[in-house]
């Protein structure tokens, strides 16, 4: 899970998004505009070890389930910080 906190955080400060970490629960608010739009990410750590995120726009909800914290990360990564190195 801390793997997961800094890659958030790293991928917020790169692509200017605001980020929050509550401590207790251990969840993760990711929350910005891409592409013109506004959204709201939120990942959580479930009881059976899994991960859920929820990615919302004003005209959708996604939520997946990673069986893996790494490849959460990498997915993450791939979404975020690859449309930051293409501007």
């Amino acid at each position: 899970m801390e793997n997961l906190i800094l890659a958030c955080k790293e991928i917020s400060e790169k692509s200017n998004h605001t980020s929050f970490i509550h401590e207790d629960t251990r969840e993760i608010w990711i929350s910005g505009y891409k592409n013109d739009r506004k959204f709201d990410l939120f990942i959580k750590k479930l009881l059976d070890g899994t991960f859920k995120l929820i990615y919302e726009i004003p005209e959708e909800r996604k939520v997946t389930i990673f069986l893996d914290e790494d490849k959460l990360i990498n997915r993450l990564k791939k979404i975020f910080l690859e449309v930051v190195e293409s501007k």
